[in-house]
């Protein structure tokens, strides 16, 4: 084998040196960036979980009232929720009688929804005014009410919540419209009580029935009352609602007490 020469040997020795410079640096870089991986999924699991995927239910699929539903739930609006208005209930009149029969809405809607004869206080001048008793079947628990006083009348789009989707821009007529809304009955609901508080002004993607059975028709009234009012939707409201209508496959989802108006 032929002897190197010194020139040439040193050369040798100074490639192989920044050969082996660079397989140490490639392998520091290396190690950074698996460093900097493990670093952000430390992150991300640190951070707010991300908020549901919304099930896909294609309009073209489903029963004809579902694809109705959907292509409004797509028409809405979206929009952040809120406003620089502060809500005060007071400016959302109600109960209110529109029709002056002495019912006022809250009697109007008991009438409407008891699924038997109701019971009135009895006035001095005879006039059946303040409803006392009938049936009520509350709509997302199955419960059944025979004394008006453990029945609330919800707005099924709570008022606050109204409010932070577009209704603060409104005039004090059409708050007091929208709050004493007998046009369309999924408007406004005999229900329970507990289920009305809990509730309070969140939306579906805060808070829904326990009962999925009842997530269809809930999910179904939600958009109406949003399509007639021409409120807003937030992305993360539409993917609950989308998560809702998947259920409306079977035939028991339409909610524990029937679909009043359907």
């Amino acid at each position: 084998m032929a002897r190197l020469r010194p020139r040439a040997l040193a050369a040798l020795l100074a490639l192989a040196a920044v050969t082996l410079l660079l397989a140490a640096c490639a392998s520091g870089v290396a190690d950074t960036i698996d460093a900097a991986r493990q670093l952000a999924g430390e992150a991300v699991s640190d951070a707010e979980p991300p908020r549901a995927t919304p099930v896909t239910v294609e309009s073209s699929t489903g029963s004809p009232e579902v694809r109705t539903l959907l292509v409004a739930l797509r028409d809405l609006r979206v929009a952040a929720r809120g406003s620089g208005i502060e809500y005060d209930r007071d400016d959302w009149r109600h109960w209110i009688d529109a029709d002056r029969d002495c019912q006022n809405t809250r009697a109007e809607v008991l009438i409407a929804e008891s699924v038997g004869p109701v019971a009135f206080q009895p006035e001095d001048d005879g006039d059946e005014c303040r409803v006392i008793a009938g049936r009520w079947v509350g709509p997302w628990t199955g419960e059944v009410f025979t004394d008006a006083s453990d029945v609330d009348i919800d707005h099924h789009v709570p008022l606050g919540h109204a409010h932070e989707s577009g209704g603060w821009r409104w005039n004090s007529e059409r708050k007091r419209a929208y709050a004493n809304d007998l046009a369309d009955p999924v408007s406004l609901q005999a229900t329970s009580r507990t289920v009305n508080r809990s509730k309070g002004k969140q939306p579906p993607d805060g808070w829904r029935p326990d009962e999925s059975a009842s997530w269809c028709r809930y999910a179904a009234d939600w958009i109406t009352v949003k399509q007639n009012w021409e409120l807003t939707v937030t992305t993360a409201e539409v993917a609950a609602l989308e998560n809702m209508l998947a259920t409306c496959d079977d035939a028991s989802s339409w909610g524990l007490s029937g679909a009043p108006g359907r």
